[in-house]
């Protein structure tokens, strides 16, 4: 397999809806309490099983426990479960079980294991009548009970909580239960968590803060109640700067040209998938327009990843093959897949999706190839299966391609940026193309998720299959944009105007 088809191997596309797992929830998304709530149960006993069996899943399954690049991850995966075990033995109600959970999975701090409930709604939150976010890297108040008047005003900034920093405090009550606290982007994503308690008991509720407000310091004692589904979910979606996203490739009044794709699923039988396969034809159909172009921006706000097939179709149509093949990203050493039955199973489902639906050969040969190589490492019994870089000699050189594009190539982004979205930056960043919005998302270098359920039948997980081994993007390394927009990142009209302003253009 030549160094190009292992960089652009496609992602399985699993986008599994995790609920309070992924982005702020939106105004639309307010659905009344899931019926387990409700449901007597033994959730000590419950914690015990699914974070037993969740660990389970991941030594079987996950390349971590095998990689020797990363030895500490075994000591971590059995502190997490030593941590869960312990609370289990003070878990009276879904809450504890539930953030006890989210703890285990945040402790890896790996955007590809995830959990979310099968059943859609949220736990009963409370508030203290007001809610901050991250700005700047400062906790502010953004949003206000306006019938109190004893909380902040909008605009001041968090001092500390009972002793405790507003740094700190982040890190212990957000932090600590989505993982990754040292990316901008989990801050951007989840910082209006820090005055919320979703039913988490691991988490005592803050009694007195200090707060900064027109230079002078102040104190509040907080008086925290119950507060509506509704209420919480728009007062959030104001808060995110995420809007609804649609695919597109649109001509603007100046004659710039706007791609959309906020989303790159590779499942054939998801929407995006559905969106995406006639917008690649588009872009082949309006080639010459997109190069002719004074500009073009490639729009992925909203975009979580999926495959990274998508983004090679991109290329190809804009910059060409032969650009493609003179800015290749450096070629990685080898992909190592975890060679457990289940992902076996998993990949092997995937290959019987794609041929049913007719899919491109790349796609599924690319399955073929690992379903011959995981079977041959679980005969020899070896933890995983090698898809090393066969190329063993440089290209013969070739005569530098003439640029086809006329225009500068933006690649727009924002926190939410990860995975296959992730590739797509990585690749488009290599043809030229120049990034702009916000810092993306981070991953780290185990890739390619399956799904799988907990004994308790509440929750799905998603656990990586795969780990890159000489990735040029590090772990857990973001993307940083060459021009930050400061602005709503949802307001669409603004960014175009604020694009025509870019000193490329």
């Amino acid at each position: 397999m030549t160094a190009r088809l292992l960089a652009a191997a496609p992602a399985l596309g699993l986008t599994v809806v995790l609920a309070l797992a992924a982005a702020p929830v939106t105004a639309q998304e307010a659905p009344a309490a899931p019926s387990f709530l409700t449901t007597p149960r033994d959730w000590s006993a419950t914690l015990r099983e699914d974070v037993t069996a969740l660990h389970a899943v991941i030594m079987d399954s996950h390349p971590g426990p095998y990689d020797t690049l990363n030895p500490g991850f075994r000591a971590r995966a059995e502190a997490g479960l030593a941590t869960a075990l312990q609370r289990a033995e003070a878990t009276t109600d879904a809450g504890g079980w539930w953030w006890a959970l989210r703890a285990y999975v945040a402790s890896f701090d790996d955007g590809h294991v995830q959990m979310g409930l099968k059943e859609s709604g949220g736990f009963p939150t409370r508030w203290p009548g007001f809610l901050t976010n991250d700005k700047g890297g400062d906790q502010i108040v953004m949003t206000r009970d306006e019938t109190d008047a004893d909380t902040p005003p909008v605009g001041a900034r968090l001092i500390d909580c009972d002793g405790v920093s507003a740094d700190q405090l982040g890190a212990d009550r957000i932090g600590a239960f989505r993982g990754r606290w040292f990316l901008e982007s989990q801050h951007v994503l989840y910082g209006d968590w820090l005055f919320m308690n979703a039913s988490n008991p691991w988490t005592p509720e803050m009694r007195n803060c200090r707060f900064e407000v027109g230079g002078q310091t102040r104190g509040w004692t907080l008086n925290w109640r119950p507060i509506a589904t509704d209420d919480l979910s728009a007062r959030r979606q104001a808060l995110s700067g995420r809007g609804d996203y649609e695919f597109g490739l649109k001509t603007l009044d100046d004659g710039g040209v706007w791609f959309s794709a906020p989303s790159f699923n590779g499942n054939p039988g998801s929407d995006a998938y559905a969106a995406l396969t006639p917008l690649m034809e588009e872009m082949k159909t309006r080639q010459t327009e997109l190069r002719a172009a004074p500009y073009v921006v490639l729009d992925l706000r909203g975009n979580g990843g999926g495959s990274s097939h998508w983004s090679d179709l991109v290329a190809q149509a804009l910059w060409g093959d032969d650009w493609m093949a003179s800015h290749q990203l450096p070629a990685i050493e080898a992909i190592e897949w975890r060679a457990s039955d289940d992902n076996l199973k998993a990949i092997q489902a995937y290959f019987d999706e794609w041929t049913a639906a007719n899919a491109d050969a790349q796609r599924i040969n690319w399955a073929r190839r690992i379903i011959d190589g995981m079977t041959a490492a679980r005969a020899a019994g070896q933890p995983y299966w090698r898809d090393g870089n066969d190329q063993t000699a440089p290209e013969e050189a070739r005569p530098a391609p003439t640029r086809v594009v006329r225009g500068p190539v933006f690649v727009l982004t924002d926190a939410g940026c990860g995975s296959a979205c992730l590739d797509a930056v990585d690749l488009w960043k290599a043809m030229g193309g120049i990034q702009i919005g916000r810092e993306t998302s981070a991953d780290t270098v185990y890739m390619d998720v399956r799904g799988d359920e907990l004994p308790s039948g509440l929750v799905q997980i998603a656990i990586p299959m795969k780990v890159w081994r000489g990735r040029q993007r590090g772990n857990n390394e973001p993307q940083r944009p060459a021009h930050v927009f400061d602005g709503d990142m949802a307001d669409t009209a603004a960014l175009q105007a604020w694009v025509r302003t870019l000193p490329e253009n």
